[in-house]
């Protein structure tokens, strides 16, 4: 995010009220412009692998039933102000973090722009038998998310016992994160478009995903059923 410095010039013989004003009026100007200036941008998809081979987009806009064995793969992409998240919650109870796999990755000079892949390569994941639900919760937000960074690195940590306790103590955050953004406008999403033919399994990825651009944080939760 970049900082914006302006300075004021008040002339001395404006009276009070007016200079109060003035400078309420310039105060409203660099908060909507820091807010224009922090919009988080990223690209993302969540595919599964057809019968035939090929990847197509899930439609999480109804209820989404999965069937034992079938292969997904996860694509993200940070673009401007983006920090994102991903967490699965499992149909066991089980917390994995699904992104990044270390936050140092958030540091680095080269992870906006990025396109990243769960899993690598042409690799393709596959859910447990346990039937369930699998929660899947996806933020990204202007600023890093420390305080749930810190505890994601406590439940990494914890002894079995205390596990249940720092797995909720994340979740809990999470929801937390949550209600702090949930009076910001809705984010738009649009499909992606590349262009070129780049082949292989993570280019056909790219080219189904959704750009998502919001004020300064986004979440949503997605659900499969099995």
């Amino acid at each position: 995010m970049r900082l914006k410095i302006w300075r004021i010039t008040i002339p001395k013989n404006l009276p009070a009220t007016k200079a109060i004003l003035t400078v309420f009026l310039f105060a409203l100007a660099a908060t909507a412009l820091a807010a224009e200036d922090a919009t988080t941008t990223f690209n993302w998809a969540f595919v599964k692998q057809a019968a035939n081979g090929a990847a197509t987009p899930i439609d999480f806009r109804e209820r989404v039933n999965i069937a034992p064995g079938e292969l997904f793969k996860i694509h993200v992409q940070p673009l401007h102000d983006a920090f994102i998240y991903l967490f699965l919650l499992d149909a066991s109870g089980n917390l994995q973090v699904l992104f990044p796999l270390d936050f140092s990755l958030l540091d680095s000079p080269t992870y906006e722009n990025t396109g990243y892949f769960i899993p690598d390569g042409d690799h393709w994941f596959t859910l447990d038998s346990t039937r369930g639900t699998e929660r899947f919760y996806l933020m990204a937000s202007s600023e890093r998310l420390r305080a749930l960074e810190s505890l994601v690195l406590s439940y990494n940590k914890a002894a079995a016992a205390s596990q249940g306790a720092a797995r909720q103590a994340v979740l809990d955050e999470i929801a937390s994160v949550r209600r702090k953004h949930s009076q910001l406008t809705v984010a738009a999403e649009k499909p992606v478009t590349i262009a070129g033919g780049t082949r292989g399994i993570n280019a056909t990825v790219e080219k189904l995903a959704t750009r998502i651009e919001a004020p300064g944080f986004y979440y949503k939760l997605f659900r499969l059923e099995h």
